[in-house]
């Protein structure tokens, strides 16, 4: 069994946290997605989609955001 250092466990718990966040916002894309489909507004759904898809934080690396909080 490895000893690891307390700075490596708190890379592990920030790298969860940041994973819970990214999980968490992108159901909520979904949801909004959901609602203006069944609002019958699919038109309004497709840009929704188009503009997240060029969001760079929606397609950014979880370890590369991790690094940027952290320099």
């Amino acid at each position: 069994m490895t000893n690891t250092g307390c700075s490596e466990v708190m890379t592990c718990t920030d790298v969860v946290k940041l994973l819970r966040i990214q999980r968490h916002d992108f159901l909520n894309h979904l949801q909004v997605i959901h609602a203006m489909i069944q609002l019958g507004r699919g038109e309004k759904a497709l840009q929704y989609i188009e503009k997240l898809a060029h969001d760079p934080e929606m397609i950014s690396n979880v370890l590369a955001a991790y690094q940027n909080e952290h320099i």
